[in-house]
């Protein structure tokens, strides 16, 4: 990360409680920010991901530095947020934040909102920033992300945006994402010269010259002239794009054989992109399903990925529920969800609300009786409908999902090789934790084919990956047992490449190899700057640390010497979580250290519940790391 983008994310930072004091007191009544999370990313990168119909507040930088950006928060929070501002009265609110009645009063008030934001960034960058300048708040448009031409002005240009993301929360109310993308370029935080600007032919002076934005004044150019700039832009678009965002636009037209040349990183960005997409499921599958029920139900995502039929039906051994849906629109085949007999059963029982104790003994002798059963229908007729209605919002296609079966599967006694109650094929799983009214209940589990989301030979790409990893993890292994010096200094000379500079700043390379071999503390990570800080910080306390990474076998490096291992996270997530129950069945009992930025409650416990037994705040001081040390190796030696 740039110093530049530091001095950014630090103003961020500093803006967030001025933010919550200001629209607090406006609104009359608590407003809360999470701490910012930041990054630079293209208009393609953040109009990819997948998101609802959203108020898109146009922004521009006015002084000493220029520039466009926007403001952008879902329908749903600017609704919340003006509607609190004209103190409509909580149902009525809630009803127009259901029906998504953006109003112009709404969207007058909710502007004004925007101002504020607008303002405390601006007074912040004044205290903080050398240039002087302001952030304007100009207009407003509701916008759809997945309808946005990455190719017009609209709503912002082509090009690199510095993005801050601000979770928010009203009088305890959890919302949405305030989102601020401002213009890198404005900022320094890219090339200059990467900037596209209008050709210019350096013979002769700018008011001679034609350019492509000018031509509805001097007239298209003509012939060979004509052609040529027709190219330039064409190559120039091309160039811009992402291989991802192109294959997209044109997915109708690529072939099955096509399909499966992309690149892992192409496919890893289109399973995040799915990932999210699902997570959204999820939280409105909770909202919808709640309200049915009469309660509060919390889906909390928990596992993801592409498996194999067989890999499907081990992820459980108890009686399912299956739900057969028939994929409608843009894709075809089927997709299922599941849920154990005695959730259905719940759920369902819930629904024609029977009381506690004829609920709870209909649950233990596995009765899904004709009415639990059509009750439970109706919820997996619910769930389909919003599935349906997300990806009709968010997904470059239109797919419907609609409920056409129930039927009860034992998984174990599934024949995994036949097409027995499902296809044997390759399948994308996305299942989340369910809680009803602070009652734990099991998991909720959606089943699509890989190929309706063009992921099906990520299969195929995880197991060349993970026959590398074993393969190299076999030659280092075999390096070191035998003593082969040359081998092990390729070998390590491979690790310092990987693992970036923290490593290799322990000192000389003679150093180095020897800190490498009797490294005490892991750290495993996807986040390279701030691992190599934490390591950084062991280093300077005497500790032999060595980062690896995600893909590393746990097995190679976990050994009794082990004194720690911190599991550095850019994020909490899934992915994070899959890792620390790796490294908690690696055989080797030792402490593991959970680092990551914005915790919550929720996420603090799933990752005691994975075997975390302690959590870091990234980015962590030197004073955090040591606390940790102090903690957690009086805990090893006990």
């Amino acid at each position: 990360m740039s110093k530049k983008q530091q001095r950014l994310d630090k103003i961020m930072a500093a803006c967030q409680e001025k933010m919550q004091e200001e629209i607090s007191a406006l609104l009359g009544k608590t407003m809360t920010f999470a701490s910012p999370q930041t990054k630079v990313l293209t208009k393609e990168d953040f109009f990819s991901e997948p998101a609802g119909k959203s108020v898109c507040a146009h922004v521009n930088l006015d002084g000493e530095l220029e520039g466009q950006g926007c403001l952008i928060v879902s329908v749903k929070d600017a609704i919340r947020i003006g509607g609190t501002l004209i103190m409509l009265p909580e149902s009525e609110l809630e009803s127009v934040i259901e029906e998504e009645e953006y109003t112009e009063e709404l969207e007058d008030s909710y502007g004004e909102i925007a101002n504020i934001i607008c303002g405390s960034l601006t007074s912040t960058f004044e205290e903080q920033f050398p240039k002087s300048f302001r952030l304007v708040r100009t207009e407003q448009e509701v916008i759809l992300p997945r309808d946005v031409d990455m190719e017009s002005d609209q709503p912002v240009a082509a090009g690199s945006y510095y993005l801050m993301s601000s979770a928010m929360a009203l009088e305890g109310t959890e919302m949405g994402l305030l989102q601020l993308l401002l213009p890198a370029a404005s900022f320094g935080l890219i090339d200059e010269e990467a900037v596209p600007e209008p050709e210019k032919d350096s013979g002769k002076n700018s008011d001679d010259v034609s350019s492509p934005t000018d031509s509805s004044t001097n007239g298209p150019p003509e012939g060979d002239q004509q052609q040529e700039t027709i190219e330039r832009q064409s190559v120039a678009a091309e160039e811009r794009a992402e291989p991802l965002e192109k294959e997209e636009r044109d997915s109708e037209h690529v072939s099955p054989a096509a399909a499966t040349k992309k690149s892992p990183q192409d496919l890893k960005k289109r399973k995040a992109q799915i990932e999210q997409l699902l997570n959204n499921c999820l939280a409105r599958t909770g909202e919808e399903v709640g309200a049915l029920l009469g309660g509060t139900l919390k889906i909390a995502p928990e596992t993801d990925g592409v498996f194999t039929k067989e890999e499907l039906l081990d992820q459980t051994s108890a009686k399912q529920v299956l739900a057969r849906l028939d994929v409608r629109g843009q894709g075809e085949g089927e997709a299922y969800f599941l849920v154990s007999l005695k959730d259905a059963i719940y759920l369902g029982g819930t629904l024609i609300m029977l009381p506690d104790a004829e609920l709870e003994e209909v649950i233990c002798n596995d009765e899904f009786g004709e009415d639990a059963e059509d009750a439970y229908g109706e919820v997996a007729n619910i769930i389909a409908g919003v599935y349906t209605a997300i990806f009709e919002e968010q997904y470059r296609k239109k797919f419907g999902f609609v409920k056409t079966d129930l039927e009860v599967v034992i998984p174990a006694k599934v024949d995994p090789d036949s097409d027995e109650v499902l296809p044997n094929q390759i399948y994308y799983l996305h299942s989340g934790e369910l809680t009803f009214n602070d009652k734990q209940l099991g998991r909720l589990q959606a089943v699509f084919p890989a190929s309706l989301f063009e992921l099906e030979t990520l299969h195929q790409s995880m197991d060349v990956e993970e026959q590398a990893a074993e393969e190299s993890g076999a030659v280092r292994q075999q390096a070191e047992e035998s003593g082969d010096e040359t081998g092990t200094e390729s070998s390590r000379q491979q690790e310092v490449q990987g693992q970036g500079a923290a490593e290799a700043g322990v000192g000389g390379e003679g150093e180095s190899q020897s800190a490498s071999e009797a490294a005490n503390v892991l750290l495993f990570t996807d986040d390279d700057v701030e691992a190599q800080s934490i390591a950084g910080i062991l280093t300077e306390n005497g500790y032999s640390p060595r980062i690896l990474h995600y893909r590393d076998p746990v097995g190679g490096y976990l050994s009794p010497s082990i004194s720690l291992v911190f599991l550095v996270m850019k994020e909490v997530n899934e992915q994070g979580f899959g890792m620390a129950i790796k490294l908690i069945s690696g055989g080797v009992q030792v402490p593991l250290v959970a680092a990551s930025p914005a915790w919550t409650k929720t996420t603090v416990l799933k990752a005691v519940k994975y075997g975390a037994v302690d959590i870091l705040i990234t980015p962590a001081s030197s004073e955090d790391v040591q606390e940790k040390l102090d903690a957690n190796l009086e805990r090893k030696a006990a």
